[in-house]
């Protein structure tokens, strides 16, 4: 009788091999198949943007709804935006479970403009050249003169005609004048002598800079020099002695 069920119980055994690994491979087609679509792109947000919508940055990023949110290539989106977008001054590519992929911009301010062959161009504070100004627009921006853009183009950072000195300098002087919250005071700047660049500040001081000491520290010079002043006073006040001295000269 033994001998009669052998074969049989061999075919059972061959059987639950076979389906063991049949069932686990199953398993696992339905597994990835559950969390593709878990992991799939569900939202897209965008935040810190006022010059641009949404929607256009999300087109220049290239996410699409369906993506697959593990393999979002946050490169290729940076890259995307950067190239497209000129008033865009960085941007970071986050993701979050279940779905959504967030798109956290810093636009770019446009602080002054320069003039080259005739137009006027407005940069950002690290010089980039953002667009072409008109005159309203010009009017409550800070004139920069000793700077001469070479074949401007949007998106790009300015060559000068005058050298890469002067760009630097320029860019030096534009990011503290954002980061103190400047802008409004200021009118113009001259760079013609780029060892002594000049400001012309809060309708009543022309400051000369040097370059003995940082932007940074002459910065905080001038709004040392002027929270000792009245507000009667009107004249120039001359930063570029190294250190903390400070001479100011009355109209």
């Amino acid at each position: 009788m033994a001998r009669q069920t052998d074969p049989l119980r061999k075919r059972i055994s061959r059987r639950a091999a076979l389906v063991g690994p049949a069932k686990f491979l199953l398993g696992c087609v339905v597994l990835i198949f559950l969390v593709s679509i878990f992991l799939q792109v569900r939202r897209v947000e965008v935040r810190g943007n006022s010059h641009y919508g949404a929607n256009e940055i999300i087109q220049a990023a290239g996410v699409e709804e369906g993506d697959n949110l593990f393999f979002v290539n946050r490169f290729a989106a940076v890259a995307g935006i950067l190239a497209k977008l000129p008033y865009v001054e960085s941007v970071s590519v986050t993701t979050q479970l279940p779905g959504t992929v967030i798109l956290e911009v810093t636009e770019s301010v446009g602080l002054a403009w320069a003039e080259a062959g005739g137009e006027r161009w407005i940069i950002d504070r690290s010089c980039k050249a953002l667009t072409r100004a008109g005159d309203e627009e010009a009017a409550s921006l800070i004139r920069v003169a000793g700077v001469t853009p070479q074949s401007p183009e949007v998106g790009e950072t300015i060559t000068a005609a005058e050298g890469a000195d002067c760009v630097s300098v320029l860019a030096d002087m534009l990011d503290q004048i954002q980061r103190r919250g400047m802008a409004g005071e200021v009118t113009g700047i001259d760079l013609t002598d780029v060892q002594s660049p000049r400001m012309e500040y809060g309708g009543r001081f022309t400051v000369i800079f040097g370059r003995a000491e940082s932007m940074n520290y002459q910065f905080g010079k001038l709004q040392s020099a002027v929270a000792g002043l009245t507000a009667a006073d009107r004249g120039t006040i001359d930063l570029s002695a190294s250190g903390a001295a400070v001479e100011f000269t009355p109209f």
